[in-house]
């Protein structure tokens, strides 16, 4: 219990002392590591999704046309609802999860262990400012990047490849895609990425620099846990943000009284 509430202070602290740093992201050092973050994070893990994001749509429209008799209007906003307003984020903060986030709380961890933060502290380096502001605001921004990539991969793959397995055309289902589309699915989920971005980086940087204890045997104990609380926290946001917007829980199984 008394762990828990030491964890979610120390969340909020992180994060009251990154909003409160943001001027400093100017300055060289700090700025280099922030774009080296954002190539980690977003460039190099765009490669690894393309050919899942591009099935991704091709299932959802194929599966509601094919399999449930959908038309095509109701294929194509299914398509638009799964991969703007969840998938698409969810996905991206999944990646996120398993490439950077494993990658920054073990990077920290061994800092730590190795004594190299307190050497950075002996030199006046605040640690906040070249440690964990460029990362979190590099894995924010990259994991709205990332999000974006996967929304036009699996729409794009949807609208291309289905006519291949259902009896419609190119034409019809991008025509109805314009028609359905909505300006709020697209900052809904820029929004919802942010968020997901901040909180992973936000735990991940935290349990890197609080290990249990300064030995080897801490670092796999630090990336089990970020895992672990990054993906509870970003499910958390997801279902609130949810429920806070559009009223609805779970795809829609719980409605709220508004």
């Amino acid at each position: 219990m008394f762990q828990a509430l030491r964890e979610i202070e120390g969340g909020i602290s992180l994060s009251l002392n990154v909003a409160a740093r943001l001027p400093r992201l100017r300055r060289p050092p700090i700025l280099e590591s922030f774009l080296r973050q954002v190539y980690f994070t977003g460039v190099t893990a765009a490669t690894g999704v393309v050919l899942r994001a591009t099935m991704l749509g091709v299932l959802i429209v194929a599966v509601m046309m094919d399999m449930l008799d959908a038309d095509v209007d109701l294929a194509v906003k299914i398509l638009l609802l799964l991969v703007f307003r969840e998938l698409g984020p969810l996905v991206a903060a999944v990646v996120v999860i398993l490439r950077t986030g494993t990658a920054v709380s073990a990077e920290m961890a061994m800092m730590r262990i190795s004594g190299q933060t307190r050497a950075l502290n002996y030199l006046g380096i605040d640690l906040y400012d070249y440690l964990v502001l460029p990362r979190v605001l590099g894995i924010m921004l990259a994991t709205a990047a990332l999000t974006l990539y996967i929304q036009f991969l699996a729409v794009f793959g949807g609208l291309v490849l289905s006519p291949f397995i259902i009896e419609a055309s190119f034409t019809e289902l991008a025509g109805r895609l314009f028609d359905l589309f909505t300006p709020v699915d697209f900052i809904y989920s820029i929004i919802k990425s942010f968020l997901f971005g901040f909180g992973v980086a936000a735990v991940c940087c935290w349990q890197g620099l609080n290990p249990p204890d300064l030995t080897q045997n801490s670092v796999p104990k630090v990336v089990t846990r970020a895992v672990t609380q990054s993906t509870l926290l970003v499910l958390l946001v997801n279902a609130l943000f949810a429920y806070l917007v559009f009223g609805i829980l779970f795809f829609g199984l719980v409605k709220a009284n508004v």
